[in-house]
């Protein structure tokens, strides 16, 4: 009987529980999303920003400024089973749920070999791969400085001075992953 009895009290509970939301998801801001991303990997999130751009190539990158400082960017990326992102909500409001998760760590040794592979392309007379709009360099916090010879070098050396900043530890990159989202 006392089972009984302690079984239909957590259920009663978990119902409880339910009804009022489930747990709560931390709320961001995209201001403060770069000082904080690494204390949320792993965790839902819900984040509220502008959208300024969403990639053309896919349409799976949503970049999403804050109303305050245009300056603050995140990176909200589609999960597998999403349908793309609708260019046409680009300057619309977005309030976000998914997963904070690191895009990139980079150290020195991926700088060298990105360098190298940069230096050997130029040497070989060939173009970058893929021109990019400079909107992931600006979400990533780096400065686009359009009259360098090339970005890649630039974005490298910039990258360098990061990692000299951080006491030569590697630096990540973080993203959110959409589980969800709600265009105004």
């Amino acid at each position: 009987m006392k089972k009984l009895l302690l079984s239909a009290a957590a259920a009663v509970m978990a119902l409880f529980m339910m009804s009022c939301g489930g747990p709560k998801v931390n709320e961001l801001s995209i201001k403060d999303f770069s000082a904080k991303a690494k204390d949320f990997v792993g965790q839902e999130i819900s984040i509220k920003g502008v959208a300024n751009h969403i990639c053309s190539h896919s349409g799976r990158k949503l970049f999403l400024v804050s109303p305050e400082d245009a300056d603050a960017m995140v990176t909200v990326m589609t999960n597998p089973e999403m349908n793309p992102f609708d260019k046409e909500t680009i300057g619309k409001t977005y309030t976000v749920n998914g997963t904070v998760k690191i895009t990139q760590t980079i150290d020195n040794a991926y700088l060298d070999a990105w360098e190298a592979e940069v230096l050997k392309a130029i040497e070989e007379g060939q173009a970058a791969e893929e021109e990019h709009c400079g909107t992931e360099a600006k979400a990533a916090g780096l400065e686009v400085d359009e009259q360098a010879e090339n970005q890649e070098i630039a974005q490298i050396k910039q990258l360098r001075k990061k990692i000299e900043a951080n006491n030569g530890e590697p630096i990540h990159f973080y993203h959110v992953e959409c589980s969800n989202f709600v265009v105004e």
